[in-house]
């Protein structure tokens, strides 16, 4: 036992241990194209960086725009490849992280227990197939995380070494920065140095962020257009999720709910672990010290996502490795309450518990989410009972394995669940909000669904194939119209490239005026904007390939004024060779 004990800390152990679970789970479902806008908008960084134009988004996320220059150096080719090869590396990085920092922050194995709950994480799982970017917030966090907790037990030296290691990952996730900041900050008040030492730590912090600000501020037209650009950007994006920004109560809420899903649906496991790590008089033994250290660690970030902005699963990474860290001391907690001691009740429960779970994977998920916890408790309860001394046994690698179980038995449910959907009938009163609330907690769960990479790479590889078959059937000049298409418009110029891609589209902030921009690929051909309607130049005899959302007003629209085919998930329209127009809303089509 000792021999594996010693084994798991070691580093090229946990590379191949989690390296290997890593590639067995995630290369058979990794999509083959660029899964996101957000992915479009970094392949074209590589050759050009400027957050002006997207290239990529705002704030910029330098650093791996440089991760991703440097494989491109060493001849991988596709934009793909690279991605795809960064989020595996990132996510043995973040899981071998997590057992190194989370061993030291929280003692015995509890970051070894921690990274197997992370693994199957369907956050963490599904960010490690469709976005190597976000995967950096796991990365970081605990590497910050990690540096931290030495400042706040005393290692005088950390302090420095904390701060650069805050200011180079931000240049990654630049808003790791300012959401990590406070708990450096209150490591180093807390840490046994002098104020020199502080104010050098926070001067090499800022010294770390200008070497990778500065050439992200040059390449995007200075500091002001900077600024601009990630001011406009933030309250653009904040204003799907955030009252304050001007989302409506009903978008805050779904926000939450999702929030909610994201962050803590590991708390589903920890039942039978807390039950059996609790004891009377030191509660789990955390200490304060150690929660106070957590709670500084989750709560910003937490607070960020809860009141500005979060709208991707992966946003959350920040947290996440924190819920997984306690969930993994619990584990550990509670080997060490059996260790030498064995209930009567211990054979039984060992063989019921899991045969009880194996029999409820056969219904509904959602089934499984509330009978595996509730469970728990009773098996946790009677392995509590009638410990008499029994030293050696059980094993603690077999009762590890059992401790992790409902974790590891959860995050398969939630992630490979193919149906998450529900709508309620109610339209007022309690039940309509508790029918909305569930609505919401549902598609939090789809959008962390191996369904949800499967639809989306399905829907846009049916999208873009149609697309370019509709333009190689006609003669003359063809081109796309996207107005809330399912496939994103991003995308459609990246792949489509030849054909211009005029995108119709508010910016997200609802007193924003409508404007139409016309691409092909990376380059802006046109803006339209201005007038009401605005007004679009077309050619006569073109082909219009629409890429839009049947469930819109839009859509609706295009239907009356033009005659539309249906080409799958598209629709075409052969304009006549003599001039027109017509006006869909806010939009006038001339040709």
């Amino acid at each position: 036992m000792m021999r594996s004990v010693s084994l798991a800390r070691r580093p090229w152990f946990l590379i191949a241990l989690f390296g290997s679970l890593v590639l067995a789970s995630r290369c058979p479902i990794a999509p083959g194209q660029l899964f996101s806008f957000d992915d479009v908008n970094l392949a074209y960084a590589i050759g050009h960086f400027d957050i002006r134009v997207s290239q990529p988004q705002p704030p910029g996320y330098p650093l791996f725009v440089m991760e991703m220059r440097a494989l491109s150096w060493l001849r991988f080719h596709r934009p793909e490849s690279i991605l795809l090869v960064l989020a595996l590396a990132g996510s043995i990085a973040a899981l071998v992280l997590m057992v190194l920092g989370g061993n030291r922050i929280l003692g015995g194995s509890s970051g070894f227990c921690a990274a197997c709950l992370l693994l199957f994480d369907p956050v963490f799982w599904h960010a490690g197939v469709s976005s190597a970017l976000r995967m950096q917030l796991a990365i970081i966090s605990l590497a910050v995380g990690t540096a931290c907790y030495r400042a706040w037990t005393g290692e005088g030296r950390w302090v420095l070494w904390s701060a650069l290691i805050l200011g180079i990952g931000a240049g990654a996730r630049p808003e790791s920065g300012p959401l990590l900041f406070p708990l450096w900050a209150a490591c180093a008040l807390r840490a046994p140095v002098r104020w020199r030492v502080r104010g050098l730590s926070l001067c090499a912090m800022g010294a770390a962020v200008l070497l990778w600000l500065l050439p992200a501020m040059l390449a995007s037209g200075g500091p002001i257009a900077y600024w601009k650009t990630c001011s406009a950007y933030l309250a653009d994006q904040a204003s799907l999720t955030s009252e304050a920004f001007g989302a409506s109560t009903n978008r805050w809420l779904a926000t939450f709910w999702r929030l909610m899903v994201w962050t803590l649906s590991g708390v589903l496991a920890w039942p039978l672990a807390a039950i059996v790590a609790w004891h009377r008089g030191e509660g789990f033994g955390l200490g304060r010290s150690r929660a106070a250290f957590l709670a500084l660690w989750f709560l910003p970030p937490f607070l960020f996502a809860l009141f500005v902005h979060i709208e991707d699963p992966g946003q959350a990474l920040g947290m996440i490795p924190v819920v997984a860290l306690f969930g993994g001391f619990l584990v550990d907690r509670a080997l060490d309450r059996m260790a030498g001691r064995v209930s009567r009740w211990t054979a039984l429960v060992f063989f019921l518990f899991p045969a009880a779970a194996a029999l409820l994977e056969l219904g509904d998920a959602r089934q499984i989410l509330i009978y595996v916890p509730l469970c728990s408790i009773p098996a946790g309860l009677l392995l509590r009972q009638s410990q008499p001394m029994k030293p050696g046994y059980p094993e603690r690698e077999h009762t590890m394995v059992f401790l992790l179980f409902p974790g590891v038995l959860l995050g398969l449910v939630m992630f490979l669940y193919p149906h998450w959907y529900y709508a309620g009938s109610a339209t007022k009163g309690l039940a309509a909000v508790a029918e909305h609330s569930l609505t919401d907690i549902n598609s939090g769960f789809a959008l962390t669904s191996l369904a949800h990479i499967r639809n989306t790479t399905d829907t846009d590889d049916h999208t873009l194939r149609e697309a370019q078959r509709l333009a190689l059937e006609h003669t003359g000049k063809t081109l796309v119209v996207w107005e809330h298409g399912l496939t994103s418009s991003r995308k459609a110029a990246y792949y489509l490239r030849g054909l211009p891609v005029v995108v119709l589209e508010h910016q997200k902030l609802a007193a924003s005026p409508p404007v139409a921009t016309m691409w092909n690929g990376a380059d802006l051909l046109q803006r339209f904007e201005g007038g009401n309607p605005v007004r679009v130049r077309l050619l006569p005899g073109a082909r219009i390939v629409w890429l839009l959302n049947p469930r819109t007003e839009f859509y609706a629209l295009a239907q009356h004024a033009f005659a539309m085919t249906s080409a799958g998930p598209v629709y075409f329209t052969d304009l006549p060779a003599e001039a027109g127009s017509r006006v869909l809303g806010e939009y006038e089509l001339r040709w």
